[in-house]
């Protein structure tokens, strides 16, 4: 299975693609997929199936299975949240996905479903200091 690398452009509402090779680091871009409502934070399940997507603008997560043959990525899931999500992360078996609400100072803890898509609402919503940035 090829490499491959998401990179978050908020002010156009878009997700770049690109392949990683493996042996030199190089990128070659595979195209771009419209994302609207600000996404920024991204984070791929650790068996590299699923994107997940803070949409900073739209307050919410948006889940994406990803191809393995293009790196293409199909919509699977959306949750609406409090606050923007300004970090994410998976747990090491792919079963939670971890936000930061850097506004808000609150972390989010939200399961994440057989299908890959991010379910609500989330097992843990706790109040940290304003400004929680990562996990």
């Amino acid at each position: 299975m090829p490499y491959y690398m998401y990179v978050s452009i908020s002010g156009e509402d878009r997700i770049l693609i690109f392949t990683v090779d493996p042996e030199t680091g190089r990128l070659e871009s595979q195209g771009d997929v419209a994302v609207t409502g600000g996404p920024a934070p991204l984070v791929i399940d650790p068996e590299r199936r699923f994107l997940y997507v803070g949409r900073r603008g739209a307050r919410e997560i948006s889940s994406y299975r990803i191809d393995w043959s293009t790196g293409g990525l199909s919509l699977i899931g959306e949750v609406s949240l409090e606050s923007d999500p300004c970090y994410l992360a998976t747990d090491r078996k792919g079963r939670f996905l971890l936000s930061a609400h850097y506004g808000a100072g609150k972390i989010a803890v939200h399961p994440i479903g057989d299908d890959g898509a991010v379910g609500t609402p989330p097992v843990e919503w706790l109040d940290t200091a304003r400004g929680a940035h990562s996990i």
